[in-house]
C-alpha cells in the first residue's frame, strides 16, 4: 500500500479531487470535512489532506510516499522530491495559477523599476520573494505572511507577492498587478525513499499513467474521419501522427473510416487541412482519457496500416 498527501483548504482542493475521479481514483472519505480518506487501487491507497505548503517536505521526510501539490510550494520549501507528472490541461475550469507582485490600487508605481528601495513587501513565499528582489537588484523588505497578505497594508507592507487564480483575494481588495514572478501548475510528486522501492515506484507510475490520461484526452480531441478509399493516401498525410485505420462506411463500401486524436491547439487548421485533402465529412468527439502503457512497456512503433 502506498500513501498519498492531498491539499486540504486551498484552490487546488476541488480540481485534484476532479482529477482524481476522472482518472477512476475516488477519493473515499466520510465527509468533506475529513482528513483521512482512501482510494481503491492497487491494493489500497491511503490518503491524508494537509495543506498544499506541507506536502513537499512531508513527502521528502518519507511521512507519505506521493504528494499532490503546486510547483509554487515545491519550489518555495525547497523540497528534495521526484517530479513524476505535471498537469495542465485537465483542470481547464482553473486554469494554471500565477505568483505575482501587487500593490494597492492607489499606489504610484506602475512596474517594479518604480518602486522605491527599502519597499516592505507581504508573501507567505519569502525565499521566492527574495530571488526574484535579487534578480532585479532591489533591496526589499520581505515580510513572511502566514495568510491573508493584503491585509498587511498599509501598517506592516508597502506591496504582496500573492498568487493569482481562482478564488483570489487580489481583486476583492483593490490591488494591482505590477509583475508575475511565475506561473504554476499542480504537480504529482514522490519521495526519495518511494521512488528507490521497485514496487512502490511502479504502483505510482500507473497512478501517474492514470492522471497523465486525463491531462492527455483533455488536449486533445477525437477526429473521426470519413474519406474515400481513392483519397485514402492524401487525408491519412493530413491526419494527426496519433491515428489509425477504424474500418469501413456501412452503407457504402467505397467509403473508409479512420480516427485520431488531435490536439486542441491548432484544432481549425486541421481539420481544414483534412478537408482539403478530400475527406467527406469530420466529427469531433470529447476524450475523457488517453491511456497508455510507460514508456518502459512500449511496444516498437508500427507502420500505419494504410
Amino acid at each position: 500500500m502506498v500513501s498519498l498527501a492531498l491539499p486540504k483548504g486551498s484552490h487546488l482542493e476541488r480540481p485534484i479531487l476532479g482529477l482524481l475521479a476522472t482518472a477512476g481514483l475516488d477519493v473515499r472519505r466520510a465527509s468533506d470535512r475529513s482528513y483521512r480518506a482512501r482510494i481503491e487501487y492497487g491494493g489500497g491507497i491511503q490518503v491524508a489532506f494537509y495543506k498544499p505548503r506541507e506536502i513537499p517536505l512531508i513527502v521528502e521526510s518519507g511521512a507519505f510516499d506521493l504528494g499532490m501539490t503546486g510547483t509554487d510550494w515545491i519550489e518555495e520549501t525547497g523540497a528534495k522530491v521526484e517530479l513524476v507528472e505535471a498537469f495542465t490541461f485537465a483542470m481547464t475550469a482553473d486554469p494554471p495559477w500565477r505568483v505575482v507582485l501587487a500593490v494597492p490600487g492607489g499606489h504610484p508605481a506602475a512596474s517594479v523599476g518604480e518602486l522605491l528601495p527599502g519597499v516592505r513587501v507581504a508573501t507567505e513565499y519569502p525565499k521566492i520573494a527574495r530571488q526574484f528582489f535579487e534578480s532585479v537588484r532591489l533591496p526589499a523588505r520581505v515580510v513572511h505572511s502566514f495568510g491573508a497578505s493584503e491585509a498587511k497594508i498599509p501598517e506592516l507592507a508597502d506591496a504582496v507577492i500573492d498568487i493569482d487564480g481562482t478564488g483570489s483575494a487580489l481583486g476583492h481588495n483593490n490591488m494591482r498587478i505590477i509583475a508575475t514572478l511565475r506561473t504554476c501548475t499542480p504537480h504529482l510528486i514522490a519521495g526519495p525513499a518511494a521512488w528507490r522501492d521497485a514496487e512502490r515506484r511502479t504502483t505510482i507510475q500507473r497512478v501517474a499513467r492514470l492522471l497523465g490520461s486525463v491531462d492527455v484526452g483533455a488536449a486533445h480531441v477525437l477526429l473521426t474521419v470519413r474519406t474515400s478509399s481513392r483519397d485514402l493516401p492524401r487525408v491519412a498525410r493530413s491526419m494527426p501522427e496519433s491515428s489509425w485505420r477504424a474500418g469501413t462506411g456501412l452503407a457504402d463500401s467505397g467509403l473508409v473510416v479512420v480516427q485520431g486524436l488531435a490536439a486542441r491547439q491548432g484544432l481549425a487548421e486541421t481539420i481544414d487541412d483534412i478537408l482539403a485533402a478530400g475527406a467527406v465529412d469530420v466529427i469531433e468527439s470529447h476524450v475523457g482519457k488517453s491511456v497508455t502503457p510507460h514508456l518502459s512497456e512500449h511496444p516498437p512503433p508500427c507502420p500505419r496500416p494504410w
